[in-house]
C-alpha cells in the first residue's frame, strides 16, 4: 500500500499530456529516486516492526554521496513509525555490504 501511495505521489501527474511535456529529465530522475528510497524505507520499517527493533542501520553504495536518500529514509522511518524507529547511517557505508557478505559465507573448515 505504501509503495502504491509513494508511486502515485511521484508520478501521478504523468497521466496528463501537458504535464508530461513540461517535465524535465532531472524531475523524472528525482521522482524515481524518491520513489525507490521511500520503498526501501517502507520495507525497512515493516522488517523492523516484524523483528521488534527500534533502530535500522542503512549501508551500501546506494547511499554514497546521496544525502537526499539519507534524509528521505530518516524522515520516512520517523514519520511512518510515529517516532518509534530511528534510521542510522555509517560513515563508510559502501564497505559494510561486503562485510555482511563475508560474514554470511559458510564455514568450510
Amino acid at each position: 500500500m505504501e509503495f502504491c501511495f509513494s508511486f502515485l505521489c511521484s508520478f501521478g501527474n504523468m497521466i496528463y499530456k501537458e504535464k508530461r511535456e513540461s517535465v524535465s529529465k532531472e524531475d523524472l530522475a528525482r521522482a524515481t529516486l524518491v520513489t525507490i528510497t521511500n520503498n526501501i524505507g517502507s520495507v525497512a520499517r515493516m522488517c523492523a516492526v516484524n523483528e521488534k527493533i527500534n533502530r535500522v542501520v542503512f549501508v551500501g553504495n546506494f547511499l554514497r554521496v546521496n544525502t537526499l536518500s539519507m534524509k528521505l529514509l530518516a524522515y520516512a522511518l520517523d514519520y511512518w513509525s510515529k517516532g518509534q524507529l530511528k534510521a542510522l547511517f555509517l560513515e563508510h557505508e559502501g564497505y559494510f555490504g561486503a562485510v555482511g557478505a563475508l560474514l554470511g559465507l559458510p564455514n568450510f573448515s
